[in-house]
């Protein structure tokens, strides 16, 4: 393909003139909690029998598996490396165990799961606390956005329409990064990192949803050179 052609190709007129850019809080990640604890609540107040005698027992331990692991996600960052090095340390823990148990059973190695159990109002209620707090922060990612369009960066703030505009769009520099490889798994997202040609401030936009899908459409617009500046 001739160097003619590519640039044709790169100056084609997108599918949209522009896109929007929305970041969420770290607290989304805690929607598998708010899934297990609906799911509990059902279990535990119309099938009390479902896993016999230690239903409460079953659902309570494992509802705190799954917080314990939403709360370790957003509280550190888990990388490709640190991942793997946590899984590598587990593993090794995992066989030095087996192999202390079978060479030395006197020794009596064992865990004991503690006695977790949780009424059914305390899942409700969990339940609700988060489903109202995404709804708020949903809500409130309507009015603080970013607008990326061939001509120019839009920031909109607020309720009262706080706004920040950056012209020379396409001399902008604009990076993603996927810091933790869970938030990516949970929702599909990363972090969105925006220097406008002028000043020194690097902007960022954390926990953009389908963080791929949403770069390859900025490049997509800022590759295109429209005729005129597009008004919002």
């Amino acid at each position: 393909m001739s160097t003619n052609a590519i640039k044709t190709q790169e100056m084609k007129k997108p599918d949209k003139e522009y896109t929007i850019v929305r970041s969420y809080p770290e607290t989304l990640f805690f929607y598998p909690s708010m899934i297990i604890a609906l799911l509990s609540f059902i279990i535990q107040a119309f099938l009390p029998d479902l896993f016999g005698t230690d239903t409460e027992l079953i659902l309570g331990t494992f509802f705190f598996a799954v917080f314990a692991f939403n709360f370790i996600i957003v509280a550190f960052d888990f990388g490709v490396g640190k991942t793997a090095l946590i899984a590598f340390g587990v593993i090794i823990f995992v066989l030095v165990y087996i192999l202390l148990i079978t060479q030395f059973p006197e020794l009596k190695f064992g865990f004991s799961w503690p006695n977790i159990t949780v009424s059914q109002e305390f899942y409700l209620f969990f339940f609700l606390l988060i489903a109202i707090h995404l709804v708020i922060m949903y809500i409130y990612s309507r009015i603080d956005y970013w607008l990326i369009s061939p001509t120019e960066i839009y920031h909109h703030r607020g309720i009262l329409g706080d706004e920040e505009r950056f012209g020379n769009a396409q001399h902008a520099h604009i990076e993603k990064a996927n810091p933790d490889i869970f938030e990516k798994m949970l929702f599909l997202s990363g972090d969105l990192f925006i220097k406008p040609e002028t000043g020194d401030r690097i902007y960022r936009i954390s926990n953009v949803f389908r963080i791929n899908k949403k770069e390859d459409q900025i490049r997509r617009i800022l590759s295109y050179v429209p005729d005129k500046r597009l008004e919002f």
